[in-house]
C-alpha cells in the first residue's frame, strides 16, 4: 500500500521555489531561500501539528525567513553607512 506521509516536504519543492521566487525577485536567491526555509522546518517539526496544512506551514516558514533575510540586511546596510560615517576621511 502506497501511503504519503503527512510530513511530505518533496512533494511541496515545487510550491516552495515558485512562492520564493516570487518573493526575492532574483533565480539566483530562490535555492538559497528554499534552502534555509527546510533548514527551519525540520529544527521545529516538532512543532507541526499533526493533521495541520504542510504547505501552509511551510510557506509560512519561507516567508518569515524571507523577511528575516531582508532585515538583516537592511540593519548590515545601516551599520555600515554609519560606520562610513564615522570613519575618517582619506585626503
Amino acid at each position: 500500500m502506497d501511503r504519503k506521509s503527512p510530513f511530505d516536504i518533496m512533494a511541496q519543492l515545487g510550491s516552495l521555489r515558485r512562492y520564493a521566487r516570487v518573493l526575492t525577485r532574483n533565480d539566483a536567491d530562490v535555492e538559497d531561500l528554499v534552502q534555509d526555509a527546510l533548514l527551519r522546518a525540520h529544527e521545529r517539526r516538532d512543532s507541526f501539528r499533526k493533521g495541520g496544512d504542510l504547505r501552509l506551514w511551510l510557506m509560512s516558514i519561507l516567508h518569515n525567513a524571507f523577511i528575516d533575510a531582508a532585515r538583516a540586511r537592511r540593519a548590515e546596510r545601516q551599520r555600515e553607512t554609519a560606520a562610513a560615517r564615522l570613519a575618517p576621511q582619506a585626503l
